[in-house]
């Protein structure tokens, strides 16, 4: 149960960014997607590696939506040598199961989604996004399993361990796990993050 953990352990030392052939396919959403009860706070618990999150450095990695209605607000932040990184920024209901996230930057905003592929509101969600290189016909997808608490319990597991298994999107092996440890989230200061890291 819940084999993609035990995989991504293995895995830990494949720290690329998860590149594949040709555009972005195709991905269902969560049916009925209850934005405000999706608000609230959120512990990464693997993701794949991307350099928004400095790949594998980001460590004790917390997502926070405040939701109102169809838009709302956000705070990610994460722990690298022992200084915890935060970004705050704009959510935005586009579509069912779909976030905008617009950060803001001198005066320059760049927009980036949030897919919802499942979830249960109450203990883990699995989120993904992709972007398309045009003159490259490649595309680089971003993945996200988070949990209501630092730790996911028995049944969230299993559901996860459910999802990944017959995901066409989704593989188990690219995910690297975070830590939540005292140690790791320890971080006595914080610092705002001012540009946009891709």
């Amino acid at each position: 149960m819940f084999r993609f953990v035990t995989i991504a352990v293995l895995f830990a030392a494949a720290t690329s960014e998860v590149i594949f052939e040709g555009p972005c396919p195709d991905i269902k959403t969560v049916d009925n997607f209850e934005f405000e009860a999706y608000g609230g706070t959120w512990y990464e618990m693997a993701k794949y590696p991307n350099a928004g999150e400095e790949n594998t450095k980001g460590k004790c990695t917390i997502a926070e939506y405040t939701v109102n209605g169809d838009k709302g607000k956000v705070k990610n932040s994460h722990v690298i040598d022992a200084v915890r990184h935060y970004i705050s920024g704009d959510l935005t209901l586009v579509a069912p199961g779909k976030i905008m996230l617009t950060y803001t930057f001198g005066g320059q905003s760049k927009n980036s989604y949030l897919n919802i592929l499942d979830t249960d509101y109450k203990s883990y969600s699995i989120g993904y996004s992709c972007k398309y290189f045009k003159d490259g016909n490649k595309h680089q997808v971003f993945a996200w399993i988070k949990s209501r608490s630092k730790k996911l319990d028995c049944e969230a597991k299993y559901k996860i361990d459910n999802f990944l298994r017959t995901s066409k999107v989704l593989d188990s092996a690219k995910f690297v796990v975070n830590e939540h440890t005292d140690a790791a989230c320890s971080a006595p200061t914080t610092k705002t993050i001012t540009e946009f890291l891709k």
